[in-house]
């Protein structure tokens, strides 16, 4: 911060030697009227406003007459090759204004010299972007010359009376400049193509149009387009300048949006965002029909409510870092500043003019790019850097996952063991029990009582029985890949093994479509279709059972069901495939609610589909299975 405030006054500090270069004593005052009626004749009576430095006036219309008192401690005289050339020179800027009038006063009546862009291919100009008049036969004594300056751009003018042969070295000094803004912002364009090449942001993609459009400004400021494109008439080139000046506010809306959005901001810098980039569609108009004046003051304060509005925006922006919010909020204050400056001359105020010669110089500072370039690529590394931290830390979970997933599976792999090691020891003592049991039927039929205890004991065992089935295959369906194991099965053969453990058969309603087969895991297969016909055994509440098996695609099979079900006594839809629900009707019935979760389970292993729908106290299961 000290070495930019250092710098600020060695600019200021040179800016008022040169106006004081060669010893010569400049004293400056203006005149303006909004109606061009006054002649040269008339204006010396004009009361005149005395001002230092450089004039400023802002957007206005009319003629702008500048008095110089000019006073030098000796003459200064010079020969060239074609004659005496002026011994003194008066250099006029900036490149913008469009018509000028210089008149100093000889024999008792005033000479004209025409200076201006719209003049630049007619009159020679200065060897650098400003404008020359020779003070000629001016010997060193107070002499007063007056300038008439007419233009559609900000008016801002700037004079520096100095001898002849400090043209060259003065010019050189301001070419250099001229190059190094130029440079920078074309240096700035290509990294930021290179940086685009790279990383496909929509960031980067509307800073490089936006210091494309730098590049066109300071171009058109300084005469560049003037020699980049001769063909083009002096008004065609302002109005490009002009332009140029409204899209790149308009860019600097869209930059701020594109950076703050991701944030969350509030609804009113959005509605902001759009407001101002519509001002800016108007302004752009406005430039196009010839009303540049006010399009282009108003292009200004749509500078100056953007810098707010993007405060605004990082201020209330929700999801941003802290870090970052600091960051833009120190940018875009000292942007403000800057701005706040500009607005100042570009709207011309007076008030205090005397007292702002270093803030005017800070203002009249080019804005190529720099600053912003320098917080496009600041916020792009950022946003780089992070997802790359991203990405480790989604690598890092995807690996803790893994891990995790990996001792899931061991510990389910053990579980699973386990389970086959259970039921295969615990059918080894149940068997036994069987044995024993019949054995107990035979010598107690005699006795009543001892007989139908063993009869309840038999139920219990063949209760844990089918309990230990029913587990070990759960567990098989978990671990079995039923598509590597697919055979194509006649519906017919298998309804024929599944009716044989019923002797009822009459109560069984079956209609099988000719030809109708099934192309699945065997094992899978009958078990779905010997659960659901159990199922619809145990609870049909009038014996009757439907049954249809039809292909009704080439790639589908269907398997239907359907009974009767008492009053009071229909399954929760919600529950209906949960393990180990059942009924409150039928808590006292053998079974153990695990019949449907196998069903459901073996169904998705095969990639088959289980639809329950109930009409009245009818209820149906249909099966999808693909073939």
């Amino acid at each position: 911060m000290k070495r930019l405030l250092c710098l600020l006054l060695l600019l200021f500090f040179q800016v008022f030697v040169h106006a004081g270069a060669g010893g010569y004593r400049v004293d400056t005052a203006y005149h303006h009227s909004d109606t061009p009626t006054h002649t040269i004749n008339d204006v010396q009576s004009l009361a005149f406003t005395p001002y230092e430095g450089a004039l400023r006036l802002g957007f206005t219309k009319g003629d702008t007459w500048v008095r110089l008192q000019i006073q030098a401690s000796q003459a200064r005289t010079g020969t060239g090759q074609d004659g005496p050339e002026p011994a003194t020179v008066l250099r006029v800027g900036p490149y913008f204004l469009d018509d000028l009038t210089f008149y100093q006063q000889q024999g008792g009546r005033w000479v004209e010299q025409q200076g201006g862009d719209r003049h630049v291919k007619q009159i020679q100009n200065c060897p650098d972007d400003l404008y020359c008049f020779g003070l000629t036969g001016f010997d060193g004594a107070a002499t007063t010359v007056y300038l008439k300056v007419q233009t559609t751009s900000v008016r801002m003018v700037q004079t520096t009376v100095m001898a002849a042969d400090e043209v060259i070295p003065s010019a050189i000094v301001r070419i250099r400049r001229m190059t190094v803004s130029l440079t920078l912002a074309a240096a700035l364009l290509v990294l930021s193509l290179a940086f685009f090449v790279v990383e496909r942001s929509s960031l980067l993609h509307l800073f490089c149009w936006f210091q494309a459009v730098v590049i066109l400004s300071i171009a058109a400021t300084t005469g560049l387009l003037a020699q980049w494109l001769p063909f083009l008439s002096a008004e065609t080139r302002n109005d490009l300048g002009n332009m140029a000046q409204v899209v790149r506010v308009a860019f600097m809306v869209l930059l701020g949006w594109v950076v703050i959005k991701p944030c969350k901001p509030v609804t009113a810098y959005r509605a902001a965002v759009v407001l101002m980039l519509a001002v800016c569609g108007v302004n752009l108009f406005g430039v196009l029909t010839e009303h540049a004046v006010w399009a282009l003051k108003i292009n200004a304060i749509v500078l100056w409510l953007n810098t707010l509005a993007l405060v605004m925006g990082v201020w209330s922006a929700r999801q941003i870092a802290p870090k970052l919010r600091k960051i833009l909020l120190a940018s875009f204050l000292i942007f403000l500043l800057f701005v706040s400056l500009g607005l100042y001359a570009s709207l011309g105020l007076v008030w205090w003019r005397d007292h702002m010669g270093l803030f005017q110089s800070i203002a009249d500072w080019r804005l190529n790019g720099v600053p912003i370039g320098i917080v496009v690529f600041w916020i792009v590394a950022t946003e780089k850097s992070n997802r790359k931290i991203q990405k480790l830390q989604e690598l890092q979970g995807l690996q803790i996952e893994a891990a995790q997933s990996k001792a899931h599976q061991e510990k389910l792999k053990e579980r699973r063991d386990l389970i086959d090691m259970l039921t295969h020891e615990l059918k080894t003592p149940l068997g036994t029990i069987k044995f024993a049991l019949a054995s107990l039927k035979r010598t107690a039929k005699s006795q009543g009582e001892s007989l139908e205890r063993v009869q309840h004991i038999d139920a219990s065992v063949n209760r844990m029985d089918a309990m230990i089935e029913h587990v070990a295959l759960s567990n098989k369906i978990e671990r079995h890949d039923a598509h590597d194991s697919a055979e194509t099965i006649s519906a017919q053969e298998l309804m024929n093994v599944v009716m044989q453990e019923y002797r009822d058969e009459d109560r069984f309603d079956v209609r099988i479509q000719d030809g109708a087969s099934f192309h699945a895991d065997p094992h899978f297969l009958a078990l779905i279709v010997e659960n659901l016909v159990s199922n619809a055994v145990k609870y049909a509440a009038d014996g009757k059972i439907r049954i249809s098996i039809t292909n009704e695609t080439p790639s589908e099979t269907c398997f239907r069901i359907s009974n009767r079900v008492a009053e009071g006594s229909l399954p929760d839809e919600t529950r209906l495939f949960e393990r180990y629900y059942r009924h409150p009707n039928f808590q006292n019935h053998p079974g153990m609610g695990i019949g449907l979760s196998l069903v459901h389970s073996a169904a998705e292993k095969m990639g088959a589909t289980v639809h329950y729908q109930k009409v009245d106290r009818e209820v149906f299961f249909e099966v999808r299975m693909p073939c």
